[in-house]
Formats: C-alpha cells, sequence, structure tokens
C-alpha cells in the first residue's frame, strides 16, 4: 500500500474495528505460523499492548498478549474504558478496513486451480453424503475463465459450504427436510447473499463485494437454507 491508499481508509467505531481484528485472529490463529495482529489500547488510565487474541462480544472484554521467554503474558481490557486502538503487522488486512475501498489481492500461493476446486467441492460431497445418508450434487457455477479473486473466494465458500451442511445435518429436523427438498446444490458468487430452492436445486449466491465483511456468516447462510426448506 502507498500514501494515497491509505488515504482511501474511512473512520470506523471502535466495534467495528474490533469485530475485524477478530476476524483476522481468527483466520490466523489456524496457520502454522500465526500473524497476530499487534495493537496498542488506549484507556483513561494509560496504555496498553500487545497481540490481539480475543474480543468476546458478550463479556465487551478483549484479550491481548505477549510472549516473553516462553511466558505469556495477558491482559484483559474493558470495552467501555477503550478510548483509542492503534494497530501494526497488519499490512496483509487493511482492505477489510477499508470498507471495499481498497481491492484484496491474494497471494498466489493461496488460489487454487479451477482442478483444485473441483477435487475440494469432490470432497466435500462425499463428507456431506456421510453426514446427510444421502448423495448431493455440488456445481460452482463460475466463468470461462475465473479471475484469481473469484477463485480464491470460492474456496472460502467451499468451506462455508460444508461446515453449514454439517450444521444442518447435526440437527435432525432440518436433516430430514434438507434430504427431502435437496438432490443438487449450485453456489456462485455475486453482489448479494440469497438463497433459492426449485425443482430440488439449491442455488446460494454469496456477497464477497467486501472480502469477508459482506458474506452471509455459517448461522446466517443456515438459516436462509432452512427457510426454504
Amino acid at each position: 500500500m502507498d500514501f494515497k491508499t491509505m488515504l482511501q481508509l474511512p473512520v470506523l467505531e471502535i466495534s467495528q474495528v474490533l469485530k475485524t481484528l477478530q476476524g483476522i485472529a481468527d483466520e490466523e490463529r489456524n496457520k502454522e505460523k500465526p500473524q497476530m495482529p499487534n495493537v496498542s489500547i488506549g484507556t483513561s488510565r494509560g496504555n496498553v499492548s500487545g497481540y490481539f487474541i480475543n474480543y468476546d462480544t458478550e463479556k465487551s472484554i478483549v484479550l491481548l498478549g505477549n510472549w516473553y521467554d516462553h511466558k505469556p503474558d495477558l491482559q484483559y481490557v474493558e470495552l467501555h474504558s477503550i478510548a483509542s486502538i492503534s494497530l501494526g503487522n497488519i499490512e496483509n488486512y487493511l482492505y477489510q478496513f477499508s470498507d471495499g475501498n481498497i481491492p484484496f489481492t491474494p497471494n498466489a500461493e493461496d488460489v487454487p486451480t479451477v482442478l483444485q476446486l473441483k477435487k475440494e467441492i469432490r470432497n466435500v460431497e462425499q463428507s456431506v453424503e456421510k453426514m446427510l445418508g444421502k448423495a448431493i450434487v455440488i456445481n460452482y457455477d463460475y466463468a470461462e475463465k475465473p479471475e484469481d479473486l473469484e477463485k480464491y473466494y470460492a474456496k472460502k465458500t467451499i468451506v462455508l459450504l460444508q461446515e453449514t451442511l454439517a450444521a444442518i445435518a447435526a440437527d435432525a429436523l432440518a436433516k430430514e427436510a434438507f434430504v427431502n427438498a435437496v438432490k443438487e446444490l449450485s453456489f456462485h458468487l455475486g453482489e448479494e447473499n440469497t438463497v433459492n430452492l426449485q425443482n430440488n436445486m439449491l442455488t446460494v449466491c454469496l456477497n464477497f463485494s467486501k472480502g469477508l465483511k459482506s458474506v452471509a456468516s455459517k448461522m446466517v447462510l443456515q438459516d436462509r437454507i432452512e427457510k426454504c426448506l
């Protein structure tokens, strides 16, 4: 990012910043070598700093941590006491703070080929068949030559679909309704989050126009699917 691009960043509320940091932390913590955001929080009593670990919206508590000589140093901060937040080590995630003004470019090694996507879909089909006791055909509806960003988000979508279908399969009534109503599932990327069911075909459109911020969560997607059954 250059200086001119940085000037496109909007003003965000503290709660929005924390929600975005939580999403970044959730993504990083699953990596072999996590690069957690470095945060400095200003309060009425002074400043606290460390790696952002977690934010609990119900408890309104932020957890920061440091690692010195193989020993943890943890700090718990109440949301109402926060006056300011300084962010570091977020170069790869600045687009998430831009509300779509700064485009996201995935690293080349994170972009799957269409063949890899088809293999992942096949793996999900096999997993779903075990969970539901019924084979469901899953189809990725894409342009002739999808761009790298679309393929990147298609991979994210496949993971989201698997998690959502697993949640549906865990509920006996939802599982029965899904098995009776759906024979095929088709998904594509668009500018809104929608779910439609027609002639046993479940069509899912997910909105990645603002990255992961605009796409439906697993709970929202599950709810919209179940409303179609």
